[in-house]
C-alpha cells in the first residue's frame, strides 16, 4: 500500500509509530534496489537500508521534517552506502572498472589462449543467466544504455530492470573470478551469440 508522504510526516511529528511501517511499506524494496549499486550483495543492500531507517526514525520522531521524505532516504542510503563499503574495504564492481586497466597490464603476459578461454568462461556465464536478466545485463553493460533505455526497450518498470541487473551481477559475481570480471570491463562490445 502507498502513503502519502504528508501522512507519514505528520506522523514522524506525533512520535507515531505506524510512521515506520508506512515508510517500509513505501521506500523499502526500492532503497534496497538504490543500495545495491553500491554495495555488493542484496543481504549488504538490506543492511544498509535497515540501518538507515531507524536511525531516520531515532533522530527525526517527533520533529518538524520538512522536504522531500523521499530524496532525505535516498540521500542517506547512498551515504550509508558508501560508508559501509570504506568501513568494510571491499571494493564494488563499479571501482573494479578504475583499476581494470592497471590490473589487466599486470596480467597481460599471460598466454593468449588463457585469455581466449577466459573470454569464453565469461561469454558461457552470460548465457547461462535467466533470459531477462541476459537481456538486462546485455543492454546496459554491452549495449551501454542506461535503466530507463533498458525499461523502455523491454517494456517494463525500472524497478524490473534494476532488479535483473543486481540478479545478473550477483550469478556472475559469484560464478566468475575477478580477472573474467575485468575482462568484461574493457571489452565492452563483446558479442554474445
Amino acid at each position: 500500500m502507498i502513503h502519502q508522504e504528508e501522512k507519514i510526516i505528520r506522523y514522524l511529528k506525533e512520535k507515531n509509530a505506524e510512521c515506520v511501517k508506512m515508510i517500509f511499506d513505501n521506500y523499502y524494496q526500492v532503497l534496497c534496489l538504490f543500495a545495491l549499486r553500491f554495495v555488493h550483495s542484496f543481504e549488504d543492500a538490506e543492511d544498509v537500508v535497515q540501518e538507515v531507517l531507524v536511525n531516520f526514525w531515532e533522530k527525526k520522531r517527533g520533529t518538524v521534517f520538512e522536504g522531500s521524505l523521499k530524496s532525505y532516504l535516498f540521500g542517506a542510503v547512498q551515504k550509508e552506502a558508501l560508508y559501509m563499503i570504506r568501513q568494510s574495504g571491499r571494493l564494488i564492481f563499479e571501482e573494479i572498472g578504475n583499476y581494470s586497466d592497471v590490473l589487466l597490464d599486470e596480467v597481460s603476459v599471460e598466454r593468449e589462449e588463457d585469455i581466449n578461454a577466459r573470454r569464453e568462461k565469461l561469454r558461457k556465464e552470460i548465457q547461462r543467466l535467466p533470459e531477462k536478466c541476459r537481456e538486462v545485463f546485455i543492454a546496459i553493460v554491452l549495449e551501454g544504455l542506461s535503466y530507463k533505455e533498458v525499461a523502455d526497450k523491454l517494456g517494463v518498470s525500472v524497478n524490473t530492470v534494476k532488479t535483473h541487473y543486481a540478479r545478473a551481477l550477483k550469478q556472475l559475481r559469484d560464478n566468475l573470478d575477478t580477472i573474467i570480471l575485468l575482462i568484461l570491463l574493457r571489452l565492452r562490445k563483446l558479442v554474445v551469440s
